[in-house]
């Protein structure tokens, strides 16, 4: 993945700058109201959109009826800002533009935005990239979208986002806060005196607004509930402001209220219990932890600058009961 994306920011630094399409939405055919949130037939794709209130996403079916794959995405770009449906409207607001977009090798698109992309609020930006990527995605030869604003790679929190594909979003309809998918993850907390960690069983419930990284993190931010022996080992005030995962890596980048510790644990214990719990989750095996964007050298004795991994030997040998607390 990588070599993907150094490949193709070189053939990116050499043609975005020459290239100034604005799409005009008036002109493209409109998507017919009624074939909304059904699969589309043959010779249609989901053109992704938001309900009235930028809570949930939803779709409706259009046919892509250009030949050539720079036709095609042209033609969706119209569609995607030319939403029909009563209930819905378009994901991306008003005052956002689309200055550009490239298509390069190995099936990569970078979209840039105007700045005004960066006054969205988080469930808005949240749905805007999953409607986007979701319904470019579908078209062959699409594999990945990075989204840029101003000629510069889209952060959030001062992480980069990356190269998305479909899988990384999950369809958010009806209501955020409909339980689509519950997992079983590993959670590390600790014990009484602290020192080390205890494992213990959750269920999670992913309603497809929040990445499963993110939710275990507030999960563990939770603590162990009344009634559990377990003590907490983040403070509760935290937030986490973004969490990403690319390339096995999971950026977390948490507020300031992380660096101070819940009670009497030790700093490994503090630290770990979030590096083991994300390591703990398939594709993760590295975790670089960030505070308010900034990076830190240490979290008291123990230095958080580096990227970590699990770290075994802090676990206790025996498990904790399982926990069914929700996030």
């Amino acid at each position: 993945m990588e070599k993907k994306k150094k490949s193709f920011n070189r053939f990116i630094s050499t043609v975005l700058v020459l290239l100034s399409i604005l799409f005009l939405c008036s002109s493209c055919d409109n998507i017919t109201s009624e074939e909304t949130d059904t699969e589309p037939e043959k010779g249609q794709i989901k053109i992704y959109c938001t309900d009235t209130d930028s809570r949930s996403l939803h779709w409706e079916n259009a046919a892509v009826t250009a030949s050539n794959l720079d036709d095609k995405i042209q033609q969706v770009f119209g569609l995607l800002g030319n939403i029909s449906g009563a209930s819905h409207k378009k994901a991306l607001p008003d005052d956002v533009t689309i200055k550009s977009y490239i298509f390069g090798t190995e099936g990569q698109m970078i979209i840039d935005f105007s700045s005004q992309y960066m006054n969205m609020s988080i469930i808005q930006e949240t749905l805007c990239r999953a409607a986007y990527v979701k319904t470019f995605c579908q078209l062959d030869g699409v594999i990945y979208i990075e989204f840029y604003v101003d000629g510069e790679p889209l952060k959030l929190s001062g992480i980069p986002v990356g190269l998305m594909n479909a899988n990384d979003f999950i369809d958010i309809k009806d209501n955020v806060s409909d339980l689509n998918e519950t997992y079983q993850v590993n959670l590390f907390m600790t014990d009484e005196n602290g020192k080390l960690l205890q494992e213990t069983v959750a269920f999670v419930a992913v309603d497809g607004l929040k990445p499963l990284e993110q939710v275990v993190l507030e999960r563990l931010i939770t603590g162990p509930g009344e009634g559990n022996s377990l003590k907490p080992v983040v403070n509760e005030k935290t937030v986490v402001n973004n969490v990403r995962t690319i390339d096995g890596i999971c950026y977390v980048d948490l507020s300031e209220d992380f660096m101070t510790k819940p009670g009497k644990i030790s700093d490994e214990v503090a630290v770990y219990s979030v590096v083991n719990s994300l390591c703990e989750l398939q594709g993760i095996t590295r975790v670089k932890l960030t505070v308010n964007g900034n990076e830190r050298k240490n979290y008291g004795k123990v230095n958080i600058n580096d990227f970590m991994s699990l770290k075994p030997e802090l676990i206790a040998q025996e498990k904790a009961g399982e926990s069914t607390g929700g996030n």
